[in-house]
């Protein structure tokens, strides 16, 4: 068909306008001569036609968009493409959110970011914010990242299906971890060596160096070492117990955890000059194990005087949380001994404490826990005790009963003091008035006499657990008795 004719047909209508009728119009291989583009229909997503084969621009995405066959749309969306992030490792112990920016080209509003462990498992953004056509913020928590399934790679999926993936962006490095439980690292008596230690490890093998953030280590006498953890040195002197709290930091590669501990440091008090002590449940107060135990009463300026503590069989033991020596009833040859050679002569100034108690009893009432002297010659100091609570504080054969009232087969603290000559008793840091009858006369013991704990080979053998004891050359202060009570009831449950 002809121009002309087309046209004339077309206007066939008296005003000079297309009629109806004569409308049929068909565009085949349409060519474009213009310049500056062929205006398309455009709308929302929301105005998207049904007809195959249409052809728009979106202005809800901004792509221009075709209609296919099975009703979903193809759409002319530049490829986009991943080029960093602004976090390349992630702490994934350190607890909480990490914001992660994503930077690369074509982002469009209304995708998702994923990160891709090395076993080709997904763990999606909780959320992922548009930013611009060049970043986008994915927030994830850092404890999705798992140290084994490093490194990371990150996926970008468009709300169109299109994605890029940027591989191995993302590595796991987490803070390094406390093995060692916070809280007390244990005790130290004052001038006395320290010898503790703390340690961390971390997951990514990486090397661990400790520090200090306070400043309290180095004022008690203690220093650490950086490279090992141990915290060694000589505790300071003190008036009284203290607890000296720190906090260490563990380091990395960079990361840090910190802990807070303590190292308590004893006051000895009158501890240091006594002639003979031990704790059994304090290990620091000896050495040694099974047949004997050695380096007796070490924080003593005295200790040179005491030969080692011979168990005898009897065995340093620990039951329902207290420590003691126990010596078993029947067998003289089993009473632990120790020789202790600076207490000798006309003593009138001496001090005896001790926690015991008798696990059991027989038909005979009279026992005996404590010991030192001479049992041929009755150069003796000690204690006989009775199952109706009486005490016998004796020495040189002059005997001086205190009936305690207390129940010998229970825990107690006995202090046998004799001062200026006059023979006296405290049981559980209370002195004993109620007395029987009382003989002050002197005392004359031998050189190098021997300490029997627990029981006196020629007495009534009662089965007897022996707690701490401690022996001086004087009339130690009530104040003294009752820093030992408090010092040491604890450990005997009183």
């Amino acid at each position: 068909m002809s121009r002309a004719r087309d046209i004339s047909k077309l206007l066939s209508t008296t005003n000079g306008k297309i009629a109806g009728e004569n409308l049929d119009v068909s565009f085949e291989n349409i060519n474009d001569t213009g310049t500056e583009g062929t205006k398309v229909a455009s709308g929302t997503t929301a105005q998207r036609g049904s007809t195959t084969g249409q052809w728009r621009y979106n202005t809800t995405t901004g792509f221009f968009e075709g209609r296919n066959t099975d009703g979903t749309f193809s759409s002319l969306e530049p490829v986009p493409a991943i080029i960093s992030v602004n976090i390349s490792e992630v702490d994934s112990q350190a607890g909480g959110n990490v914001t992660i920016r994503v930077t690369g080209t074509n982002f469009t509003s209304g995708a998702t970011i994923k990160f891709i462990g090395n076993d080709a498992s997904e763990i999606t953004a909780s959320t992922s914010t548009f930013v611009n056509t060049s970043n986008y913020d994915a927030v994830i928590p850092k404890s999705s990242f798992l140290n084994a399934k490093e490194p990371y790679d990150v996926r970008y999926i468009a709300s169109s299906g299109l994605t890029a993936t940027a591989d191995n962006l993302i590595n796991v490095d987490t803070s390094p971890s406390w093995q060692t439980a916070s809280g007390s690292l244990g005790s130290v008596s004052e001038n006395t060596n320290a010898n503790f230690s703390v340690s961390a490890t971390d997951a990514d093998g990486d090397t661990v160096s400790y520090s200090e953030t306070t400043s309290v280590l180095s004022g008690a006498g203690f220093s650490l070492n950086p490279s090992t953890g141990a915290i060694t040195g000589t505790a300071n002197a003190v008036s009284s117990d203290t607890t000296n709290t720190f906090t260490l930091r563990a380091t990395a590669n960079g990361k840090t955890t910190d802990r807070q501990f303590n190292i308590i440091t004893s006051d000895l008090g009158i501890l240091a000059t006594a002639e003979f002590y031990i704790d059994p449940s304090n290990s620091s107060s000896w050495s040694g194990s099974g047949s004997s135990l050695t380096n007796i009463s070490p924080y003593s300026s005295k200790s040179a005087n005491t030969t080692n503590l011979s168990l005898n069989g009897s065995p340093v033991a620990t039951s329902s949380g207290i420590t003691s020596i126990n010596y078993t009833n029947g067998n003289s040859s089993q009473i632990p001994t120790a020789t202790i050679g600076n207490i000798s002569g006309n003593l009138q100034n001496y001090t005896f404490a001790f926690f015991f108690k008798h696990t059991n009893t027989h038909s005979n009432s009279n026992g005996s826990s404590v010991f030192f002297g001479n049992t041929t010659t009755d150069q003796a100091i000690g204690m006989n005790e009775y199952t109706n609570g009486t005490i016998n504080h004796y020495n040189y054969g002059n005997d001086a009963e205190f009936n305690t009232g207390a129940t010998f087969t229970n825990w107690n603290f006995i202090v046998l003091r004799k001062t200026s000559g006059t023979k006296e008793c405290w049981v559980n840091n209370s002195q004993i008035t109620n007395t029987g009858s009382v003989s002050n006369d002197n005392t004359n013991l031998p050189n190098n006499g021997t300490l029997q704990y627990g029981g006196r080979a020629d007495y009534d053998l009662f089965s007897t657990s022996m707690g701490f004891c401690g022996i001086w050359t004087s009339s130690i202060s009530t104040s003294d008795i009752s820093f030992l009570w408090n010092k040491f009831k604890g450990d005997y449950g009183l």
